[in-house]
C-alpha cells in the first residue's frame, strides 16, 4: 500500500504553484487572507492582471521571478507587484535576492515606460511562500544582513522588507470557513493523513465552481501531495479535483483485493499442508478437507485484516473507521472472533 508522501525536492512544487498562482482568484485570496488587510480595501482585486515575470539585467544575465501581478486602486492604475518566491529550503540572503528582483522589475518598467504620469516607480509587495520542514531563520529585512557602520553611513544603506508565509504553519481554519482558496491549499499541505486531505478536497468540490481551477488544483495535488501510487495520471498529465477521490478509491480497492487474494493463497497453502499431514496421520480424508476449508477461511480473514492494517498505517483509513469495519466483518462471519479481537487490540 502506498505511503503518505511528504513534498520533497524530488516532487518539486514550483511548477505546480506557478500554475496555481496564475489564476487571479488565487492571488486575490492570498491578499484577502494572508497579506495586509488594507490591501484588499485599497485595491480593486477584480482588476488583477498577470505581468511579465522575466527580466534581463544590464549585463544580459536573465533572472526570473516567480509570479508578478498588478492591480488598480479606485483612483486609477497603481502598480503593486507580488513577487512570489517558492522556497523549500532556508535562504539566508532572501532579502538580498528580493532586492535584486525588485530592482530588475523597476528597471524593466522604466525601459518599457510603464511608470505613472509623474514618472514615479510603483510600490512592490514582495512575498515569500515557504514549504520547507525547517523553521525559517532568515531575516525578514535587509538591514540585519549589513555589517554595522558609522552613523553617518547608516542612511546611505538600502533597506527592504518582505512578507513571509510558512505554508506548514499559517492558520487555515478561518480561511476555509470563508472559502478561501489559499487557505484550502495550505490546509492540504498541513494535513499529515489522507482522510484529512480528502476532507479538504471534498469541501473544494462542494464550493469551487471554476473548471480551470478545479483542474489546476487537482493536478497540483496529484503531482505534489498525493500518496505515491494512489493516482495514475492520464496521458494529458492533468486531472480535476472531481477525479481525485474516485481514482484513489479504485486504486485502494484494487490493493485490498490483491492483499485478500494473497492472504487466501497463503491460507490455502497452509490448509492443504495441515490437512495432508492430519489426513496421513489419522488416515482420514475428512481431515484434509476440514483443514483446507479452515485454511481458506482463515487466509481470507487474515488478508482482509492485513489490508485494513495497511490502510491505517498509510493514513488512508482512520482508526475508528477501521475498528467499525473489523466489527462489521466479524458480525458477518467473515473474520473469526479471535482474529477480530486481536486486530482490535492492536489498533488500540
Amino acid at each position: 500500500m502506498p505511503k503518505q508522501a511528504k513534498p520533497t525536492a524530488a516532487r518539486s512544487q514550483d511548477a505546480g504553484y506557478k500554475r496555481l498562482f496564475s489564476h487571479p482568484e488565487m492571488v486575490a485570496d492570498l491578499i484577502r487572507g494572508y497579506l495586509d488587510p488594507r490591501l484588499a480595501k485599497a485595491y480593486d482585486l477584480t482588476s488583477l492582471e498577470r505581468c511579465n515575470g522575466s527580466y534581463v539585467s544590464p549585463d544580459l544575465r536573465e533572472r526570473r521571478s516567480d509570479v508578478v501581478w498588478r492591480m488598480r486602486s479606485p483612483h486609477g492604475w497603481t502598480y503593486v507587484y507580488l513577487l512570489l518566491e517558492f522556497q523549500t529550503t532556508v535562504e539566508p540572503y532572501m532579502a538580498v535576492r528580493m532586492l535584486g528582483y525588485i530592482a530588475l522589475l523597476w528597471q524593466d518598467l522604466i525601459h518599457q515606460k510603464q511608470l505613472d504620469d509623474a514618472g514615479l516607480l510603483p510600490p512592490v509587495v514582495p512575498v515569500v511562500l515557504y514549504n520547507g520542514d525547517r523553521p525559517w531563520t532568515s531575516p525578514l529585512s535587509l538591514r540585519p544582513l549589513i555589517a554595522p557602520s558609522p552613523a553617518f553611513l547608516a542612511d546611505l544603506q538600502p533597506d527592504l522588507k518582505y512578507r513571509f508565509l510558512d505554508e506548514n504553519r499559517v492558520p487555515t481554519k478561518g480561511g476555509r470557513l470563508l472559502k478561501n482558496l489559499v487557505a484550502a491549499i495550505f490546509a492540504l499541505e498541513q494535513s499529515n493523513t489522507l482522510p484529512g486531505q480528502q476532507k479538504v478536497i471534498h469541501a473544494l468540490r462542494a464550493w469551487l465552481k471554476d473548471p480551470a481551477l478545479r483542474e489546476t488544483i487537482g493536478t497540483w495535488y496529484a503531482d505534489a501531495l498525493a500518496p505515491m501510487g494512489l493516482l495514475m495520471m492520464p496521458k494529458s498529465g492533468r486531472i480535476t479535483i472531481d477525479e481525485v477521490e474516485p481514482m484513489m478509491a479504485t486504486r485502494i480497492m484494487q490493493d485490498i483485493k490483491r492483499q485478500i487474494a494473497e492472504g487466501e493463497a497463503r491460507g490455502e497453502a497452509r490448509g492443504e499442508a495441515r490437512g495432508e499431514a492430519r489426513g496421513e496421520a489419522r488416515g482420514e480424508a475428512r481431515g484434509e478437507a476440514r483443514g483446507e476449508a479452515r485454511g481458506e477461511a482463515r487466509g481470507e480473514a487474515v488478508g482482509m485484516l492485513e489490508a485494513i492494517g495497511q490502510l491505517v498505517r498509510s493514513g488512508v483509513l482512520a482508526i475508528d473507521a477501521a475498528r467499525a469495519q473489523i466489527k462489521a466483518l466479524q458480525k458477518a462471519g467473515r473474520i473469526p472472533h479471535a482474529l477480530a479481537k486481536a486486530a482490535l487490540t492492536k489498533l488500540g
